[in-house]
């Protein structure tokens, strides 16, 4: 199973082997560095949602966009997007 993050710019997905890789070498350490799965503490069957679950917890421009369970022959993933808005202020 794959999961995917992106925002503006930036994109990560991790790896079966539970680390993370990105288009960007700095965001690729960070998330290594705080949601690898070295850092899930608690028994997961799911080993990459975990790891997607603390990326957004720790980064919470993020959040899960889009989850598909794998199946045989198919490719499946999970993107994570900026959760922010645009909105103004208003002043009174």
């Amino acid at each position: 199973m794959s999961v995917k993050i992106e925002w503006q710019v930036f994109e990560a997905e991790t790896r079966s082997n539970g680390t993370w890789r990105s288009n960007s070498p700095s965001l690729e350490e960070l998330l290594n560095a705080i949601a690898s799965s070295e850092k899930i503490r608690e028994h997961t069957q799911d080993i990459e949602h975990s790891m997607a679950l603390l990326a957004v917890k720790a980064l919470p421009y993020f959040k899960i966009k889009e989850e598909n369970s794998e199946n045989p022959g198919k490719k499946s993933s999970r993107k994570l997007y900026n959760n922010t808005t645009n909105s103004k202020s208003r002043s009174a």
